[in-house]
């Protein structure tokens, strides 16, 4: 190759870049200038307005409760309303349908407060077992009671107040 040959192919690559030179680092500089769009703030859930026919039945039924939340849902194919409160310290969550009735409840109970054969029936089946929480359970006109263990090779279990077991243990 000629020097005059080696001359011109420098000068084009000198215009070359002189051309797309600042192109480029103009198309580098607003990659960097345009920031992460921001995450979406978390919005709270709407709050659902509790039908009278329910307003009144709770507090009728718990007048010194708190309420803390309620939800609308479906359940079996039915709208029913949850509503999770706080009574003397203790959780209660209860399904209403609109008009009142109570389909459901699960209530915090002292452990204390469990029937002698439920807590005979867990010491038989589970020795080294504690029971760390208990709630009571109604369902279907049913009353049961579920007790989360500790020391056991289950953490969850569900009996009858005469100590029969309702659940199959669920285990750790």
């Amino acid at each position: 190759m000629s020097m005059s040959q080696f001359t011109h192919i420098v000068r084009r690559v000198a215009v070359v870049l002189c051309v797309f030179s600042p192109a480029i680092a103009s198309a580098q500089s607003a990659a960097v200038a345009y920031p992460a769009p921001a995450p979406k703030a978390q919005t709270a859930p709407a709050k659902v307005a509790l039908p009278a026919a329910i307003d009144a039945a709770f507090k009728k039924a718990y007048p010194k409760a708190t309420i803390k939340n309620v939800s609308k849902e479906m359940e079996d194919g039915k709208e029913v309303y949850e509503v999770e409160s706080i009574d003397n310290g203790m959780a209660r969550d209860i399904v209403y349908l609109p008009g009142g009735t109570v389909v459901s409840y699960e209530e915090a109970i002292s452990i204390a407060s469990l029937p002698a054969a439920v807590t005979a029936a867990v010491k038989t089946r589970y020795p080294k077992a504690t029971i760390s929480i208990a709630e009571k359970l109604f369902e279907k006109g049913v009353m049961n009671y579920e007790l989360i263990l500790k020391g056991a090779d289950v953490t969850e279990v569900t009996l009858a107040p005469n100590g029969t077991w309702i659940s199959p243990p669920i285990k750790k």
